[in-house]
């Protein structure tokens, strides 16, 4: 574009870069974790709880995020931004509607925006029961808060999602989980629905318009094939006999 504007200029005669293409990087290939990885994970988060460091006990907000963010394939952001305005308990089956995202801005500090990231990122998602009883617990131990938020901070403030990204980081170290963000576990979530459902109904629960985003950059991959060893049968040759099989 700027060296069309230094054509229309006449700074140049022609576009030097017009017949190029554009430059891609190489893609990396959906990593979702298995139910194994998944304890493993567990464990690590309870491993950093229940470690002796200087300074307050960590409280429960670190494994709740984890478990709801693999109970609604949610953003980050999003699940800070939950509040309990926004979970139905008493629906069958008990629901949380996502309409919000959390940021951090200068100048602004860290606030709730009332619209998460696209409008299709609007929906509300039908809670499992262990994500219903992790939010019946909170909602006893919790301390009230300002913004009634379901994970606040020890001030009653939102959460940064940077803060909450580093936190994991921290956990995550020398674990063999330096691949896992707080994003491999919404591809998690979108992986095993495709598998048990369809791409459709994944990119639904995530929030996307379409599933071509959902089934490119969100599902992983199964690499394993049908059993056809029943028709492969077919081309085999006939069996021979010779006389010492007589």
């Amino acid at each position: 574009m700027m060296f069309d504007a230094a054509v229309i200029d006449d700074a140049l005669p022609a576009n030097p870069v017009s017949s190029t293409s554009r430059l891609r990087g190489q893609k990396k290939d959906v990593q979702a974790l298995s139910v194994e990885d998944l304890n493993a994970v567990r464990s690590a988060v309870d491993s950093w709880m229940t470690k002796k460091r200087p300074g307050p006990k960590p409280n429960q907000d670190m494994p709740d995020i984890i478990d709801l963010l693999l109970a609604t394939g949610c953003r980050i952001g999003e699940v800070l931004a939950i509040r309990w305005t926004d979970i139905d308990l008493s629906a069958t089956p008990p629901t949380v509607s996502i309409s919000g995202t959390i940021k951090t801005e200068t100048g602004k500090g860290t606030y709730r925006k009332p619209k998460p990231k696209s409008d299709s990122s609007k929906r509300t998602i039908a809670l499992p029961p262990f994500a219903v009883d992790v939010l019946i617990r909170r909602r006893v131990e919790q301390r009230p808060n300002h913004y009634n938020a379901v994970f606040a901070t020890r001030n009653g403030t939102w959460h940064q999602v940077g803060n909450i990204e580093r936190r994991w980081r921290t956990i995550r170290a020398d674990t063999g989980f330096d691949w896992v963000t707080p994003h491999t576990f919404r591809k998690t979530v979108a992986t095993l629905i495709d598998r048990l459902v369809d791409s459709d109904t994944a990119a639904r629960v995530l929030g996307h318009s379409s599933d071509a985003i959902t089934e490119e950059f969100y599902i992983e991959k199964d690499r394993t094939t049908p059993d056809v060893t029943h028709i492969l049968q077919s081309f085999a040759g006939k069996a021979t006999t010779t006389k010492s099989d007589v």
